[in-house]
């Protein structure tokens, strides 16, 4: 189906990072309100200096913007390679423990664009609750690298085959011996202690975006 210029204009601020309307005018020297109800769907047809201004700054044609070609994939990997940036999808949550074998099978999801190039299986996150607030508030984004050695530390989502769970937390290294600590609804928290015979690191916390 055909999207509108409101569609891609909104898809396109969230892959920049959730990009504010104010930094876009800022960018592209277009006013606010007029951005606003583009982004609205107020403005059906914007002018064509607008139109060459945002699809300048995004690095789309004009036909993508508006919907006449469709807007996916916006970066080929040469692109990509080029400006030294990365795409990670923003996956459900019970897809990240098998997440590099079945990747390819599943739909396209929504992306964040990264400043710099990242593991090819990386991926991202949506908080979906405030239990780990105020480290991490609800429906930050949370981007993960599983090519990355988790250190002590280091936050991670990790799998735990007796409770069949994908956790994320912090893990604590002690010699050789390796801890998740795990967050209790009453507000107190326990340390797990992992056997790597079972239990597997999925990946290690790169980036964390907040969003408003």
């Amino acid at each position: 189906m055909k999207q509108t210029i409101s569609e891609n204009l909104q898809r396109l601020l969230k892959l920049h990072g959730d990009l504010s309307l104010s930094d876009l005018a800022r960018e592209t020297n277009i006013p606010q309100p007029t951005l606003h109800h583009i982004v609205e769907g107020k403005t059906k047809r914007p002018r064509r200096q607008a139109l060459t201004a945002l699809a300048d700054f995004f690095s789309i044609s004009i036909s993508q913007l508006t919907g006449a070609i469709s807007l996916s994939p916006i970066f080929s990997e040469k692109i990509k390679s080029s400006l030294k940036i990365s795409t990670v999808p923003i996956i459900p949550w019970d897809h990240a423990k098998e997440w590099k074998r079945a990747k390819n099978n599943l739909l396209k999801f929504d992306e964040v664009i990264l400043n710099h190039l990242i593991d090819e299986n990386a991926f991202a996150l949506k908080l979906s609750d405030s239990h780990m607030e105020p480290l991490f508030q609800e429906q930050s984004i949370l981007i993960f690298d599983p090519s990355k050695t988790a250190k002590d530390r280091d936050f991670v989502l990790i799998y735990i085959k007796k409770l069949d769970l994908v956790i994320f937390n912090r893990l604590f290294v002690d010699h050789s011996k390796y801890y998740l600590k795990q967050d209790k609804k009453n507000g107190d928290a326990n340390l797990i202690k992992l056997n790597f015979l079972h239990d597997k690191i999925v990946a290690t916390l790169v980036e964390a975006r907040l969003q408003f």
